[in-house]
C-alpha cells in the first residue's frame, strides 16, 4: 500500500511530481522514490506490508503500485520467480510480456486479467504512460488530462490532494480500466478488464452456502498480516470476518468506537463475548470534543463537506488511528457485503419488482461502490498510514456472490424479508444463532457521531428547519481551517 502519483508533458515533470508525492507522504511514510524520463515522471510513497521491495521498479521500462496482488505466489511459481514482493512478480510478468513483442497496454491488460487483488499502478515505457485500477476500484487513483492544447499533459495521483490543477479538470480514474497515453501526441489505448456476469446461477441453498463460505476463508487469509486488525461494529459482516479471521489468527484484533452508550460500542462489546473474542476486542470511547477537532482532518481527509461522508468518515478514521497506535497497518472491513448480498432495506422493495431487477442493482451497486464508498474509506484510514481491506470484494467472492440467485440474497417470508440470508446462512455454524440474524445501525447513527453533528451545526447557528444545517456547519469549518487541499497546502475552501 503507498500513494503513486505522476506527469508528463509539463515544463518539469520531476520536480512536479516530487511536489504530490509530498502531499501523499501521509500514505507512505517509509519510502520515497522517483523515475524520470524525457518529458515524463513517476513516483511512490511507500508503507511496507509485503516485501521490503523499493518503488519505483525500473529495467525495460518502470513502474510504480498502489495496493496488493494477493495471488502473487501462485503467479510467481508459474514462472519460477522467487520473491515475497507482489510488486517484484507484478513487474517481472509485464516485462516478459514486453520483452515478447506485446504493447505495454496489452502486457499489462493480459497480466492483470491474471491478477486477484487492489490496485491502482503506473507503468512507464518509452513514449507511453499506462494507468490502470482495479475492477471494483478498492484503490483510488485520480487524473486529470489535457489533450487539446499544444503539448498534450497528463497527471495523476492517489488523492486529488497532490494536483496543482484546478478541481475541475481532476477525475476519478474508472475501475477495470488500463489506458495508455502516448506523452508526444496524446493518443489513447484504452482496454477494459469488467466484472463477468456468472455464466451458472447457484439456486440451490446448500451449494451456495459452502461456495461462499470457501471463498471468505481464502479472502480472509490471503488479507491477513502480521499487522492486521479488524474494523468490529457487532454486525455480522465484521462479526463474520472477525470469526474467520480468528480460526487463522487467534490473537486477531478488533476495533470499535463510539461515544460511551452509544449502540456500536455495545453491540460490538455483546457480539466480542458471544463469539468469545472479548478479549481480542479494543474499544475507543469518543467524546464530541474530540469529534469536533477531529472533524477538519477528516474534511482534509476526503476533500469533501458532504455530511454523508463525513459522517460515515469520522468513525473510520478513529478506527484506524486506533489501529495505528496499537501498531496495526491494516484493517479489514465489511465493505461491500451490502451491495453483494442486498444488505440495505430499498434491496427489498426492488425484489418486489421482481428477482431480476434486484439482481441489475446489485451490479449497479458493485459499479458504484468505489465512488460513492471506498474512496472514502480508502483516505480516511491512509490518513493515519493504515491500509483498508476488503474481503467481501476479493475476485472469488464478487464471483461466486452474484452467481447466487436474488432470492436467496434478499428472502421473503410471509411478509418479512431476511436481508443478506445467504451470508447469514453462510455464517451458521461458526457464529451463534444470536449473532446471526441481528440488524445493525449505520454507522454513524450507531456510534453517536450524527447527534454530535447535528448539535455542533445547531450551535454554530444553522437552523435544521432551514435545511442542510449541517453540511452549512462543515463548509464553515472547511473555509475556518483550510481542510481542502492542492499539492500538500490546507487552502480555503
Amino acid at each position: 500500500m503507498c500513494g503513486i502519483a505522476g506527469a508528463a508533458g509539463t515544463p518539469d515533470t520531476n520536480e512536479e511530481v516530487k511536489k504530490m508525492l509530498a502531499a501523499l507522504g501521509h500514505r507512505g511514510p517509509d519510502a520515497c522514490g522517483t523515475y524520470q524520463a524525457k518529458g515524463l515522471s513517476i513516483g511512490n510513497t511507500l508503507l511496507k506490508i509485503t516485501g521490503d521491495m523499493l518503488q519505483p521498479l525500473v529495467g525495460k521500462g518502470a513502474l510504480v503500485l498502489n495496493g496488493e496482488i494477493f495471488n502473487f505466489r501462485e503467479l510467481a511459481a508459474e514462472q519460477g520467480i522467487k520473491t515475497d514482493s507482489d510488486t517484484e512478480v507484478l513487474f517481472a510478468l509485464i516485462e516478459t510480456k514486453i520483452k515478447e513483442g506485446e504493447t505495454p497496454t496489452n502486457a499489462i491488460f493480459s497480466v492483470l486479467s491474471r491478477a486477484n487483488g487492489d490496485y491502482a499502478l503506473a507503468y512507464a515505457l518509452d513514449n507511453e504512460l499506462v494507468l490502470a485500477r482495479d475492477t471494483v476500484g478498492v484503490k483510488p487513483l485520480f487524473y486529470s488530462l489535457e489533450n487539446g492544447v499544444e503539448k498534450p499533459k497528463i497527471a495523476f495521483a492517489s488523492e486529488k490532494k497532490a494536483f496543482s490543477s484546478q478541481r475541475n479538470q481532476i477525475k476519478s480514474f474508472p475501475p477495470g480500466r488500463v489506458m495508455s497515453f502516448d506523452i508526444r501526441n496524446g493518443r489513447l489505448e484504452e482496454k477494459s478488464l469488467t466484472i463477468e456476469p456468472p455464466q451458472e446461477r447457484i439456486s440451490e441453498e446448500h451449494e451456495a452456502v459452502s461456495s461462499l463460505r470457501t471463498a471468505l476463508e481464502k479472502s480472509v487469509e490471503i488479507r491477513l498480516t502480521k499487522t492486521s486488525g479488524i474494523a468490529f461494529s457487532g454486525g455480522i459482516d465484521s462479526t463474520f470476518l472477525a470469526a474467520l479471521a480468528k480460526n487463522i489468527d487467534p490473537s486477531i484484533s478488533l476495533y470499535a468506537v463510539g461515544l460511551p452508550d452509544s449502540h456500536d460500542l455495545a453491540q460490538a462489546q455483546r457480539a466480542a463475548e458471544i463469539a468469545g473474542m472479548e478479549d481480542s476486542l479494543k474499544t475507543r470511547l469518543l467524546s464530541p470534543e474530540e469529534i469536533e477537532a477531529a472533524i477538519p482532518n477528516v474534511i482534509y481527509s476526503t476533500e469533501s463537506t458532504d455530511p454523508m461522508k463525513i459522517a460515515i468518515g469520522l468513525p473510520l478514521y478513529f478506527v484506524a488511528k486506533t489501529a495505528k497506535e496499537n501498531g496495526k497497518r491494516v484493517l479489514l472491513t465489511g465493505q461491500g457485503a451490502d451491495e453483494l448480498f442486498g444488505g440495505y432495506s430499498r434491496h427489498e422493495g426492488l425484489l418486489e419488482q421482481g428477482p431480476e431487477v434486484l439482481d441489475r442493482a446489485i451490479y449497479s451497486d458493485l459499479k458504484n461502490i468505489s465512488t460513492i464508498n471506498l474512496e472514502r474509506d480508502d483516505m480516511v484510514t491512509m490518513a493515519n498510514s493504515v491500509e483498508l481491506r476488503v474481503p467481501f470484494l476479493d475476485q472469488e467472492v464478487i464471483k461466486t456472490g452474484l452467481a447466487i440467485s436474488p432470492e436467496l440474497k434478499v428472502l421473503k417470508r410471509d411478509s418479512l424479508y431476511i436481508r443478506k440470508y445467504i451470508l447469514r446462512k453462510a455464517a451458521d455454524g461458526l457464529l451463534p444463532s444470536e449473532l446471526l440474524w441481528k440488524e445493525k445501525k449505520a454507522i454513524q447513527y450507531g456510534t453517536g457521531v450524527q447527534k454530535v453533528l447535528d448539535r455542533l451545526a445547531r450551535e454554530a447557528g444553522f437552523s435544521k428547519r432551514e435545511g442542510n444545517h449541517i453540511e452549512k456547519y462543515l463548509k464553515q469549518v472547511a473555509a475556518n481551517e483550510g481542510s481542502i487541499s492542492y499539492s500538500g497546502k490546507r487552502v480555503p475552501y
